[in-house]
C-alpha cells in the first residue's frame, strides 16, 4: 500500500472517530431533550414541573443540514455536563465564543443590550435559529430571502413592506435578489437611521440603494439634488423620500404618477425650505391651478388608480436627472420644455410655450396683462353679484311692503 493511500486511511478514521465522538454526547443530550415526551419525562425525573411552551422551548433539533452538525452539544453548552443542569444556562449566549466578531457589531447596534449587561434586544438564535441553524442560501433558513421579512416583522411592525415592489418581488415573484430588510439595514451592524454610519442615514440611502439600483444612483448623484446631498445637504429628497422605504410603490403604476406632484410639494410647496434656498412656494399651487394640475387632482381624489395622460412635474423637470433651472439658462430649460409639450401637442412652437406663466403667480411686473384681466374679473364678478343680490333683495322688501294692509 503506498503513502498516499495511508493518508486517505487515516484521514477516513479520524473523521470516523471524531464523528462518534460528536454523535455519543448528543445522542445521550437527545434522550432528555429529543422530544416535548423527553423533556417532561426528564423534567419529572428531577422533581420540576415546566410549563408546555417551556418543555416545546427544551427540545433540540439539530438536521444535518445544520451549519453545527459537527459540533457536540458540550462545544456550546459546556455546563450541560452537570447534571441538572446549573442555574442559569438558558440566559448565556453560547455564540460568543466563536463568533466574536459578530457578537461585537450587534454589540454596537440598535439590537444592543439596552443596559450595558452584555445580553442583546434580540438574541442570535432569534435570527437564526438555535440549533438548526442553516447557512442564508438555505431556502428553510429563517434568514433566506423569502424568510428574512418573516423573521424581522416578529419584532418590528413594518407589514407595508409586504405590499411594497420588493416586498412582492420577494414573496411573489421569488426574486431572490430583490431587496430585503437586510439588503439596506444591514445583518448585525445595524444602527439607528440618525446615526451618519448607518445604512439608512439620509446622506447614505443612495449608496444603499444604489448596491442594487447602480446607474439610477449614478444619474441621481450627478443631478442637482444628488450633489447637494454628498455636499452634506440633508434637506433636499433622497431616494426614501419620493419611493418610500417599505411600501416603496412600482413607479410604472398610474398611483404614482397621479401622487407624484404631492411627493414634490412636501419641499418645494414648503415656505420655510423654498425661502431657505431663494425658491418660490407657490409652484405647486400654481400648478394646481392651471389644467394639468387641476386634472391630476381630480384624478387623486377619484380615480388615483387611472392613468393620467396630463403633465406632471417630473415630465418637465425629468426623474432622477433634475437639473437647476437657473443654471440650465432660458434656451436649454425652453428646449427641453418644448420636447415635452410636443409629446401632447405634436404642432406646438416656441410661441406655444409663452402661454405658460411659468409657476409665477401674474402681478404688475411679470405677466400685467393676466393680472389686470384677473383683477378685473375680481372686482366686476364680485361687483355685479352683489348688486344683482341687493336688487332682488330690495325688490322683495318693496314688494313685501306693499301687499300690507292701508
Amino acid at each position: 500500500m503506498s503513502l498516499r493511500s495511508d493518508r486517505r486511511w487515516f484521514a477516513v478514521l479520524g473523521l470516523l472517530v471524531a464523528t462518534a465522538a460528536t454523535s455519543a454526547p448528543r445522542d445521550e443530550c437527545l434522550s432528555c431533550h429529543g422530544s416535548v415526551e423527553d423533556v417532561q419525562a426528564a423534567a419529572e425525573s428531577l422533581g420540576a414541573h415546566l410549563a408546555p411552551g417551556r418543555l416545546s422551548a427544551l427540545v433540540v433539533a439539530v438536521g444535518p443540514d445544520s451549519v453545527h452538525d459537527s459540533l457536540a452539544c458540550l462545544d456550546c453548552h459546556p455546563r450541560a455536563s452537570q447534571v441538572p443542569h446549573p442555574k442559569g444556562m438558558s440566559r448565556e449566549n453560547p455564540c460568543l465564543g466563536c463568533h466574536g466578531d459578530a457578537a461585537a457589531a450587534v454589540s454596537r447596534s440598535v439590537h444592543k443590550d439596552p443596559l450595558g449587561q452584555g445580553s442583546f434586544r434580540a438574541q442570535c438564535w432569534h435570527c437564526h435559529g438555535a440549533h438548526d441553524v442553516r447557512p442564508s442560501q438555505d431556502p428553510k433558513s429563517s434568514l433566506a430571502p423569502a424568510n428574512v421579512a418573516g423573521t424581522c416583522l416578529h419584532c418590528h411592525n413594518k407589514q407595508e413592506y409586504l405590499v411594497g415592489v420588493h416586498g412582492h418581488g420577494v414573496q411573489l415573484a421569488g426574486l431572490d435578489l430583490a431587496a430585503t430588510c437586510v439588503s439596506c439595514h444591514g445583518g448585525h451592524d445595524i444602527l439607528p437611521a440618525k446615526d451618519p454610519a448607518s445604512h439608512v442615514h439620509r446622506l447614505s440611502v443612495p449608496t444603499t440603494c444604489g448596491t442594487c439600483h447602480r446607474r439610477v444612483t449614478e444619474v441621481y448623484l450627478a443631478s442637482v439634488h444628488g450633489r447637494s446631498l454628498s455636499a452634506g445637504n440633508a434637506d433636499v429628497p433622497t431616494c426614501t423620500d419620493c419611493h418610500a422605504a417599505h411600501a416603496t410603490l412600482d413607479p410604472r403604476l398610474p398611483r404614482f404618477r397621479n401622487v407624484s406632484p404631492e411627493m414634490c410639494a412636501r419641499c418645494h410647496a414648503d415656505p420655510k425650505v423654498a425661502g431657505k434656498y431663494g425658491l418660490r412656494a407657490e409652484v405647486f399651487d400654481t400648478y394646481v391651478a392651471d389644467f394639468h394640475g387641476t386634472t391630476a387632482e381630480l384624478f387623486v381624489a377619484t380615480s388615483p388608480d387611472q392613468p393620467l395622460n396630463k403633465a406632471v412635474c417630473y415630465d418637465c423637470h425629468g426623474y432622477h436627472d433634475v437639473e437647476s433651472v437657473r443654471k440650465l439658462g432660458t434656451e436649454k430649460v425652453e428646449e427641453r420644455l418644448l420636447k415635452r409639450c410636443q409629446v401632447c401637442h405634436p404642432r406646438a412652437s416656441k410661441k406655444f410655450l409663452s402661454a405658460w406663466t411659468a409657476h409665477y403667480v401674474p402681478d404688475r411686473e411679470r405677466y400685467p396683462l393676466i393680472y389686470y384681466v384677473r383683477l378685473f374679473y375680481q372686482v366686476v364678478i364680485p361687483s355685479t353679484v352683489g348688486f344683482f343680490l341687493a336688487y332682488i333683495a330690495l325688490d322683495v322688501w318693496a314688494r313685501r311692503r306693499q301687499r300690507r294692509p292701508q
